[in-house]
């Protein structure tokens, strides 16, 4: 069986290609510079030999970086979903694992989130657009990919962090942000770092390793999961403020968290139900969010990625 990963070279990609190496599974991880998969062309030339294909390729960022650009998002991750599912039916394929997004849920989606509110509301705020690609990129797979006999799967992690995540000051998401941010501060010698938003708002954490555990599952598995999505957190509601702490304690118990109530924050609350995915596919997240903490932080140092902040930071002054 040959597994291909869009976006394999990135945060979840590479967690997944080792864990799916793990299982002696022959795996094929395609990157930016494998070919641009907004060409059609390129898209079934690169997939055409694959068994499985799981979907990570996206382009996104934090809050900031998708209210810049709202039309722009949508139409990269409609086109690059839609084309992976074309070059899938036209290929080998016999399933299909689409990642999706907990923006995809509306605004006023019942919590914790389940899947089949999916079906009412729609995306909205400034991750709408990013929500709505690929939300529709899912509807797709279903539709084509179960008419040519391919089965398809949706999962929808919740907000990953880990080693190996996007720590860029302009792309980076939340805790990758925050990490970037008290690194710098105690590196600095400083006494707090900044956090946009009063703290209030919530959201699901998970690490990158129990999503790709849970995937590994799903692509190696003999079940037909007939156009399911499974969503993929914690199960945890946590405040912005107690992660804020959390990371906080992870680098340094002499800095402390600064709240920037006039920043913007998204949803105030987003947590995620798991039971579907627990019955169906078996999944159960093991790490803790101070584990987790503490591992990606022991990881950034061994990185020395500090130093690569700072000296980029010098580079492009505010």
């Amino acid at each position: 069986m040959r597994i291909y990963i869009t976006g394999g070279r990135g945060f979840l990609g590479n967690t997944l290609f080792q864990a799916l190496q793990g299982t002696g599974a022959n795996v094929q991880a395609l990157g930016r510079n494998d070919g641009d998969l907004g060409d059609l062309r390129i898209a079934e030339r690169l997939l055409k030999d694959a068994d499985v294909i799981v979907h990570l390729a996206a382009d996104v960022g934090g809050l900031g970086y998708l209210r810049s650009c709202a039309g722009e998002a949508f139409h990269k991750n409609f086109r690059l979903g839609l084309n992976v599912v074309r070059a899938a039916c036209s290929g080998r394929a016999k399933r299909i694992v689409m990642a999706g997004t907990p923006c995809a849920y509306s605004s006023d989606a019942e919590l914790p989130l389940k899947e089949e509110t999916l079906r009412f509301g729609v995306p909205s705020g400034d991750t709408g657009s990013y929500g709505y690609a690929k939300l529709a990129s899912s509807i797709v797979s279903n539709h084509f990919c179960s008419s040519n006999g391919i089965d398809s799967v949706t999962v929808i992690p919740s907000n990953l962090y880990g080693p190996g995540d996007n720590y860029d000051s302009e792309r980076g998401h939340v805790v990758a942000a925050l990490l970037r941010k008290a690194m710098i501060a105690h590196s600095l010698g400083q006494d707090s770092f900044s956090v946009w938003g009063d703290g209030a708002a919530t959201r699901d954490f998970v690490f990158v390793r129990d999503v790709a555990m849970a995937i590994t599952k799903i692509v190696v598995s003999d079940k037909n999961h007939a156009g399911a999505v499974y969503n993929l957190g914690s199960g945890v509601e946590t405040s912005i403020k107690e992660l804020s702490k959390k990371v906080a304690a992870a680098v340094s118990d002499k800095i402390h968290p600064r709240f920037d109530a006039d920043k913007p924050v998204g949803y105030n609350r987003r947590v995620m139900c798991i039971e579907h995915a627990q019955q169906s596919i078996g999944y159960l997240p093991e790490i803790s969010l101070e584990r987790g903490l503490s591992e990606t932080v022991s990881w950034l140092r061994k990185e020395n990625l500090v130093s690569h902040w700072l000296k980029s930071d010098s580079k492009n002054p505010d």
